[in-house]
Protein backbone atom coordinates (compact mmCIF):
# COMPACT_ATOMS: atom_id res chain seq x y z
CA UNK A 1 0.00 0.00 0.00
CA UNK A 2 2.83 2.39 0.88
CA UNK A 3 4.60 1.62 -2.43
CA UNK A 4 1.44 2.25 -4.39
CA UNK A 5 0.84 5.55 -2.58
CA UNK A 6 4.40 6.65 -3.32
CA UNK A 7 4.02 5.82 -7.03
CA UNK A 8 0.67 7.65 -7.22
CA UNK A 9 2.16 10.68 -5.48
CA UNK A 10 5.07 10.80 -7.92
CA UNK A 11 2.72 10.52 -10.92
CA UNK A 12 0.53 13.35 -9.60
CA UNK A 13 3.54 15.63 -9.04
CA UNK A 14 4.81 14.88 -12.55
CA UNK A 15 1.39 15.65 -14.06
CA UNK A 16 1.16 18.97 -12.22
CA UNK A 17 4.68 19.87 -13.37
CA UNK A 18 3.82 19.09 -17.00
CA UNK A 19 0.63 21.17 -16.78
CA UNK A 20 2.54 24.13 -15.34
CA UNK A 21 5.09 23.94 -18.16
CA UNK A 22 2.31 23.88 -20.78
CA UNK A 23 0.55 26.79 -19.11
CA UNK A 24 3.78 28.84 -19.14
CA UNK A 25 4.26 28.14 -22.84
CA UNK A 26 0.71 29.15 -23.73
CA UNK A 27 1.04 32.34 -21.68
CA UNK A 28 4.27 33.27 -23.41
CA UNK A 29 2.68 32.74 -26.82
CA UNK A 30 -0.56 34.60 -25.98
CA UNK A 31 0.31 37.23 -23.39
CA UNK A 32 -2.52 38.83 -21.45
CA UNK A 33 -3.62 42.30 -22.51
CA UNK A 34 -2.35 45.03 -20.23
CA UNK A 35 -4.50 47.87 -18.96
CA UNK A 36 -2.68 50.30 -21.24
CA UNK A 37 -3.30 48.06 -24.26
CA UNK A 38 -6.98 47.78 -23.40
CA UNK A 39 -7.26 51.58 -23.21
CA UNK A 40 -5.52 51.92 -26.57
CA UNK A 41 -7.85 49.35 -28.15
CA UNK A 42 -10.88 51.21 -26.82
CA UNK A 43 -9.53 54.50 -28.18
CA UNK A 44 -8.99 53.01 -31.64
CA UNK A 45 -12.49 51.51 -31.59
CA UNK A 46 -14.02 54.90 -30.77
CA UNK A 47 -12.03 56.54 -33.57
CA UNK A 48 -13.21 53.89 -36.04
CA UNK A 49 -16.85 54.36 -35.07
CA UNK A 50 -16.47 58.11 -35.58
CA UNK A 51 -15.13 57.74 -39.12
CA UNK A 52 -18.56 57.61 -40.88
CA UNK A 53 -19.64 60.88 -39.26
CA UNK A 54 -16.35 62.55 -40.20
CA UNK A 55 -16.64 61.31 -43.79
CA UNK A 56 -20.25 62.47 -43.97
CA UNK A 57 -19.35 65.99 -42.77
CA UNK A 58 -16.47 66.07 -45.25
CA UNK A 59 -18.78 65.05 -48.10
CA UNK A 60 -21.30 67.76 -47.15
CA UNK A 61 -18.56 70.43 -47.08
CA UNK A 62 -17.13 69.14 -50.34
CA UNK A 63 -20.52 69.32 -52.06
CA UNK A 64 -21.08 72.86 -50.80
CA UNK A 65 -17.63 73.85 -52.10
CA UNK A 66 -18.36 72.35 -55.53
CA UNK A 67 -21.60 74.33 -55.83
CA UNK A 68 -19.94 77.50 -54.47
CA UNK A 69 -17.13 77.21 -57.04
CA UNK A 70 -19.51 76.50 -59.92
CA UNK A 71 -19.39 78.92 -62.86
CA UNK A 72 -23.22 79.03 -62.83
CA UNK A 73 -25.70 77.86 -60.19
CA UNK A 74 -29.29 78.43 -59.22
CA UNK A 75 -31.23 77.43 -56.11
CA UNK A 76 -34.74 76.09 -56.73
CA UNK A 77 -37.47 75.31 -54.20
CA UNK A 78 -40.23 72.87 -55.15
CA UNK A 79 -43.39 71.59 -53.55
CA UNK A 80 -43.70 67.80 -53.91
CA UNK A 81 -47.39 66.87 -53.62
CA UNK A 82 -47.62 63.20 -52.57
CA UNK A 83 -51.20 63.03 -53.82
CA UNK A 84 -49.87 63.19 -57.38
CA UNK A 85 -49.35 59.81 -59.00
CA UNK A 86 -45.72 60.51 -59.89
CA UNK A 87 -44.88 61.14 -56.22
CA UNK A 88 -46.93 58.28 -54.75
CA UNK A 89 -43.87 56.00 -54.25
CA UNK A 90 -42.73 58.33 -51.45
CA UNK A 91 -46.09 58.01 -49.65
CA UNK A 92 -46.83 54.29 -49.63
CA UNK A 93 -47.30 52.48 -47.37
CA UNK A 94 -49.07 55.34 -45.62
CA UNK A 95 -48.86 53.45 -42.30
CA UNK A 96 -45.90 51.18 -41.43
CA UNK A 97 -46.84 47.54 -41.97
CA UNK A 98 -44.97 44.29 -42.43
CA UNK A 99 -41.61 45.95 -41.91
CA UNK A 100 -42.29 48.43 -44.74
CA UNK A 101 -42.14 52.19 -44.14
CA UNK A 102 -42.56 55.23 -46.33
CA UNK A 103 -40.05 58.05 -46.42
CA UNK A 104 -41.45 60.06 -43.52
CA UNK A 105 -41.83 57.02 -41.23
CA UNK A 106 -38.16 56.26 -41.87
CA UNK A 107 -37.13 59.84 -41.11
CA UNK A 108 -39.25 59.78 -37.95
CA UNK A 109 -37.54 56.63 -36.62
CA UNK A 110 -34.07 57.90 -37.54
CA UNK A 111 -34.78 61.09 -35.59
CA UNK A 112 -36.11 59.10 -32.63
CA UNK A 113 -32.88 57.08 -32.58
CA UNK A 114 -30.81 60.30 -32.82
CA UNK A 115 -29.15 59.15 -36.05
CA UNK A 116 -29.99 62.30 -38.02
CA UNK A 117 -30.25 66.01 -37.26
CA UNK A 118 -33.23 68.15 -38.23
CA UNK A 119 -33.69 71.91 -37.99
CA UNK A 120 -36.55 74.29 -37.36
CA UNK A 121 -38.58 75.49 -40.31
CA UNK A 122 -38.25 79.25 -40.68
CA UNK A 123 -40.40 81.38 -42.96
CA UNK A 124 -37.66 83.05 -44.98
CA UNK A 125 -34.48 81.00 -44.64
CA UNK A 126 -32.86 77.72 -43.62
CA UNK A 127 -30.49 77.65 -40.64
CA UNK A 128 -28.62 74.37 -40.20
CA UNK A 129 -26.99 75.29 -36.90
CA UNK A 130 -27.22 73.99 -33.36
CA UNK A 131 -29.30 76.98 -32.32
CA UNK A 132 -32.19 75.83 -34.54
CA UNK A 133 -31.84 72.08 -34.10
CA UNK A 134 -35.10 70.26 -33.28
CA UNK A 135 -35.07 67.39 -30.79
CA UNK A 136 -37.43 64.44 -30.85
CA UNK A 137 -39.31 65.10 -27.57
CA UNK A 138 -39.94 68.70 -28.62
CA UNK A 139 -41.28 67.57 -32.01
CA UNK A 140 -43.84 65.10 -30.68
CA UNK A 141 -45.01 67.55 -28.02
CA UNK A 142 -45.35 70.43 -30.47
CA UNK A 143 -47.41 68.46 -32.99
CA UNK A 144 -49.33 66.38 -30.43
CA UNK A 145 -48.07 62.98 -31.61
CA UNK A 146 -49.39 60.31 -29.27
CA UNK A 147 -46.66 58.58 -27.26
CA UNK A 148 -45.88 56.94 -23.97
CA UNK A 149 -43.01 57.81 -21.66
CA UNK A 150 -41.51 55.37 -19.17
CA UNK A 151 -38.30 56.01 -17.23
CA UNK A 152 -37.42 58.80 -19.64
CA UNK A 153 -37.82 56.54 -22.68
CA UNK A 154 -40.34 57.61 -25.34
CA UNK A 155 -42.35 54.98 -27.20
CA UNK A 156 -44.38 55.73 -30.34
CA UNK A 157 -46.27 52.84 -31.89
CA UNK A 158 -46.22 52.45 -35.67
CA UNK A 159 -49.95 53.23 -35.81
CA UNK A 160 -49.29 56.59 -34.12
CA UNK A 161 -46.53 57.73 -36.48
CA UNK A 162 -48.28 60.45 -38.56
CA UNK A 163 -46.86 59.18 -41.86
CA UNK A 164 -50.35 59.17 -43.40
CA UNK A 165 -50.74 62.89 -42.58
CA UNK A 166 -47.52 63.93 -44.30
CA UNK A 167 -48.86 64.66 -47.78
CA UNK A 168 -46.05 66.76 -49.17
CA UNK A 169 -42.43 67.89 -49.02
CA UNK A 170 -40.58 71.07 -49.72
CA UNK A 171 -37.46 70.24 -51.72
CA UNK A 172 -34.46 72.54 -52.04
CA UNK A 173 -32.32 71.86 -55.13
CA UNK A 174 -29.14 73.24 -56.65
CA UNK A 175 -28.88 73.45 -60.44
CA UNK A 176 -25.28 74.14 -61.35
CA UNK A 177 -22.54 73.84 -63.93
CA UNK A 178 -19.85 71.58 -62.47
CA UNK A 179 -16.63 73.30 -63.47
CA UNK A 180 -14.44 70.28 -62.72
CA UNK A 181 -16.35 67.95 -65.06
CA UNK A 182 -17.83 70.62 -67.39
CA UNK A 183 -21.28 69.14 -66.94
CA UNK A 184 -24.76 70.22 -65.87
CA UNK A 185 -25.88 68.75 -62.54
CA UNK A 186 -28.84 68.87 -60.18
CA UNK A 187 -28.26 68.21 -56.49
CA UNK A 188 -30.99 67.77 -53.83
CA UNK A 189 -29.96 69.87 -50.84
CA UNK A 190 -32.71 69.63 -48.22
CA UNK A 191 -36.17 68.23 -47.51
CA UNK A 192 -39.00 69.50 -45.35
CA UNK A 193 -41.93 67.15 -44.58
CA UNK A 194 -45.33 68.87 -44.46
CA UNK A 195 -48.06 67.70 -42.12
CA UNK A 196 -51.69 68.25 -43.19
CA UNK A 197 -54.26 68.66 -40.41
CA UNK A 198 -57.68 70.21 -40.17
CA UNK A 199 -58.04 72.70 -37.37
CA UNK A 200 -61.25 72.92 -35.37
CA UNK A 201 -62.19 76.31 -36.84
CA UNK A 202 -61.08 75.58 -40.43
CA UNK A 203 -62.88 73.94 -43.31
CA UNK A 204 -59.73 72.82 -45.13
CA UNK A 205 -56.50 71.19 -44.07
CA UNK A 206 -53.71 73.42 -42.81
CA UNK A 207 -50.10 72.81 -43.85
CA UNK A 208 -47.57 72.46 -41.05
CA UNK A 209 -43.94 72.31 -42.25
CA UNK A 210 -42.25 70.11 -39.64
CA UNK A 211 -38.50 70.67 -40.06
CA UNK A 212 -35.65 70.86 -42.57
CA UNK A 213 -33.21 68.00 -42.98
CA UNK A 214 -30.09 68.21 -45.14
CA UNK A 215 -30.26 65.62 -47.88
CA UNK A 216 -26.60 64.72 -47.49
CA UNK A 217 -27.36 63.50 -43.97
CA UNK A 218 -30.31 61.44 -45.17
CA UNK A 219 -28.59 60.02 -48.24
CA UNK A 220 -26.88 57.00 -46.55
CA UNK A 221 -30.36 55.75 -45.66
CA UNK A 222 -32.24 56.68 -48.85
CA UNK A 223 -29.67 54.68 -50.80
CA UNK A 224 -30.88 51.57 -48.98
CA UNK A 225 -34.61 52.37 -49.11
CA UNK A 226 -36.30 50.41 -51.92
CA UNK A 227 -39.47 51.71 -53.51
CA UNK A 228 -41.68 50.48 -56.32
CA UNK A 229 -41.13 52.89 -59.17
CA UNK A 230 -43.60 51.33 -61.61
CA UNK A 231 -47.23 50.29 -61.25
CA UNK A 232 -47.03 48.35 -64.52
CA UNK A 233 -44.05 46.19 -63.55
CA UNK A 234 -43.94 45.47 -59.82
CA UNK A 235 -40.48 43.91 -60.14
CA UNK A 236 -39.02 47.18 -61.35
CA UNK A 237 -37.66 48.71 -58.17
CA UNK A 238 -35.20 51.45 -57.34
CA UNK A 239 -34.19 53.32 -54.20
CA UNK A 240 -35.48 56.58 -52.79
CA UNK A 241 -32.11 58.11 -53.62
CA UNK A 242 -32.54 57.05 -57.27
CA UNK A 243 -35.95 58.69 -57.22
CA UNK A 244 -34.44 62.04 -56.24
CA UNK A 245 -31.27 61.78 -58.34
CA UNK A 246 -33.20 60.94 -61.51
CA UNK A 247 -35.75 63.66 -60.74
CA UNK A 248 -38.60 61.17 -61.07
CA UNK A 249 -40.82 63.40 -58.92
CA UNK A 250 -43.26 66.04 -60.09
CA UNK A 251 -42.92 69.31 -58.20
CA UNK A 252 -43.97 72.87 -58.89
CA UNK A 253 -41.51 75.68 -58.22
CA UNK A 254 -42.62 77.99 -55.43
CA UNK A 255 -39.38 79.94 -54.91
CA UNK A 256 -35.93 80.53 -56.35
CA UNK A 257 -32.81 81.88 -54.76
CA UNK A 258 -33.04 85.69 -54.91
CA UNK A 259 -31.66 88.67 -52.94
CA UNK A 260 -34.96 89.35 -51.21
CA UNK A 261 -35.64 85.63 -50.64
CA UNK A 262 -39.21 86.16 -51.84
CA UNK A 263 -41.47 83.37 -53.00
CA UNK A 264 -43.19 83.54 -56.38
CA UNK A 265 -46.51 84.18 -54.65
CA UNK A 266 -45.05 87.36 -53.11
CA UNK A 267 -44.26 89.06 -56.42
CA UNK A 268 -47.17 87.85 -58.55
CA UNK A 269 -50.75 89.05 -58.25
CA UNK A 270 -52.91 86.27 -59.69
CA UNK A 271 -52.78 82.48 -60.03
CA UNK A 272 -52.32 82.96 -63.79
CA UNK A 273 -49.28 85.18 -63.26
CA UNK A 274 -47.83 82.70 -60.79
CA UNK A 275 -48.33 79.81 -63.22
CA UNK A 276 -46.70 81.77 -66.04
CA UNK A 277 -43.71 82.61 -63.83
CA UNK A 278 -43.28 78.96 -62.83
CA UNK A 279 -43.34 77.91 -66.48
CA UNK A 280 -40.85 80.64 -67.40
CA UNK A 281 -38.35 79.44 -64.76
CA UNK A 282 -38.79 75.82 -65.79
CA UNK A 283 -38.11 76.77 -69.42
CA UNK A 284 -34.98 78.70 -68.43
CA UNK A 285 -33.64 75.62 -66.64
CA UNK A 286 -34.45 73.38 -69.60
CA UNK A 287 -32.87 75.77 -72.10
CA UNK A 288 -29.69 76.08 -70.09
CA UNK A 289 -29.43 72.32 -69.64
CA UNK A 290 -30.01 71.76 -73.36
CA UNK A 291 -27.34 74.32 -74.26
CA UNK A 292 -24.80 72.62 -72.00
CA UNK A 293 -25.67 69.18 -73.36
CA UNK A 294 -25.04 70.43 -76.88
CA UNK A 295 -21.70 71.92 -75.83
CA UNK A 296 -20.70 68.65 -74.13
CA UNK A 297 -21.58 66.72 -77.30
CA UNK A 298 -19.61 69.11 -79.48
CA UNK A 299 -16.54 68.83 -77.25
CA UNK A 300 -16.81 65.04 -77.06
CA UNK A 301 -17.00 64.60 -80.87
CA UNK A 302 -15.28 67.46 -82.77
CA UNK A 303 -16.11 67.77 -86.50
CA UNK A 304 -13.91 65.81 -88.91
CA UNK A 305 -11.94 67.66 -91.59
CA UNK A 306 -12.95 66.16 -94.97
CA UNK A 307 -10.25 65.04 -97.38
CA UNK A 308 -9.97 66.36 -100.96
CA UNK A 309 -11.42 63.16 -102.35
CA UNK A 310 -14.44 63.37 -100.10
CA UNK A 311 -14.86 67.03 -101.10
CA UNK A 312 -15.03 66.20 -104.80
CA UNK A 313 -17.45 63.41 -104.14
CA UNK A 314 -19.71 65.55 -102.06
CA UNK A 315 -19.69 68.32 -104.70
CA UNK A 316 -20.76 65.89 -107.38
CA UNK A 317 -23.50 64.54 -105.19
CA UNK A 318 -24.69 68.02 -104.40
CA UNK A 319 -24.89 69.09 -108.08
CA UNK A 320 -26.86 65.97 -108.96
CA UNK A 321 -29.26 66.57 -106.17
CA UNK A 322 -29.64 70.20 -107.19
CA UNK A 323 -30.36 69.38 -110.85
CA UNK A 324 -33.00 66.86 -109.87
CA UNK A 325 -34.57 69.38 -107.62
CA UNK A 326 -34.69 72.01 -110.39
CA UNK A 327 -36.13 69.52 -112.87
CA UNK A 328 -38.89 68.69 -110.45
CA UNK A 329 -39.57 72.36 -110.00
CA UNK A 330 -39.80 73.02 -113.80
CA UNK A 331 -42.19 70.18 -114.47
Amino acid sequence: MNADSSILKNMTSRTIFILLVLLWQVTSLYPQTTARERIEQRRLSEQTSAVPAILQNHQERNQEEVIADARWSRIIYRYIDLRKEANAPLYHPSTPAGGQRNLFATIFRLLQEDRIRVYEYLDSREEFTGEYRVNFPGLIDRFAIYHETENGSITVNDADVPSNEVLGYYLKEAYYFDTATSSFRVQPLALCPILFRQDDDASVDTRYPLFWIQYGELEPYTRRMPLMASALNNRTTETVDDFFRKRSYSGEIYKTGNPGNRSIAQYTSTPEEMKAEQERIEQELLDFELLLRQEEKAVASPPRVPSRRSNKKSVGTTSTTTSQSMRDRRY
